[in-house]
């Protein structure tokens, strides 16, 4: 069964900002789920693509019913993804890139659970640096988004795009509309719902 979910993140952005829409088929067999996720996401001057492109990824791979994308690094307090019932504690704080040590300690503080997508320039260099820091906190889990795989995207995203993402067996698969080369898979690991 098929359904769709709008969300729009529309929120206070500067006049230059890129607005990308899109649609994501989601095909989750490790959790049943099978949906078909539409975007607007905008994208800050000061915002690279692969980071927009990072922020799509990481709302589709841990999408959940009322899951929020923020207003990126429009708003430094929150988090670029977030799942937060009205009056409760944050149940889920998500960032991409390479966040301070500091950003994430206070995030596990805040919240259930914390997701890290590393990916940079340098991610080996993040994680020498920044792990043995972050190693008591139990509900911190970090993937990574491998390079291979946002710098293909960031070069051909349209305005408007399609993609498809299929999950199964902790690794996710990602088939965009009118990219013509394999993209890596993305290990997902201890990342649950």
């Amino acid at each position: 069964m098929l359904s769709v979910v709008c969300f729009k993140a529309l929120t206070a952005m500067a006049d230059k900002s890129t607005i990308y829409r899109g649609k994501i088929g989601l095909a989750d067999s490790d959790q049943g789920r099978f949906e078909t996720l539409e975007l607007t996401v905008a994208q800050h001057p000061s915002e690279t693509r692969e980071r927009v492109i990072a922020r799509i990824l990481a709302y589709a791979l841990c999408y959940q019913e009322d899951l929020q994308l923020g207003k990126g690094v429009c708003d430094g307090e929150m988090p670029d993804i977030y799942l937060q019932p009205p009056g409760e504690k944050m149940q889920r704080w998500i960032e991409v890139g390479e966040p301070t040590p500091e950003r994430l300690q206070a995030a596990c503080r805040k919240a259930d659970q914390v997701i890290l997508f590393l990916y940079g320039k340098r991610p080996w260099r993040w994680q020498e640096q920044h792990l043995q820091k972050l190693a008591d906190y139990k509900n911190l889990i970090i993937t990574l988004l491998p390079g291979e795989l946002l710098q293909p995207l960031s070069e051909q995203l349209q305005r408007s795009f399609h993609w498809s993402l299929n999950i199964s067996d902790n690794q996710a698969y990602l088939y965009p509309e009118g990219l013509n080369e394999t993209l890596p898979a993305v290990n997902l690991g201890d990342l649950k719902q």
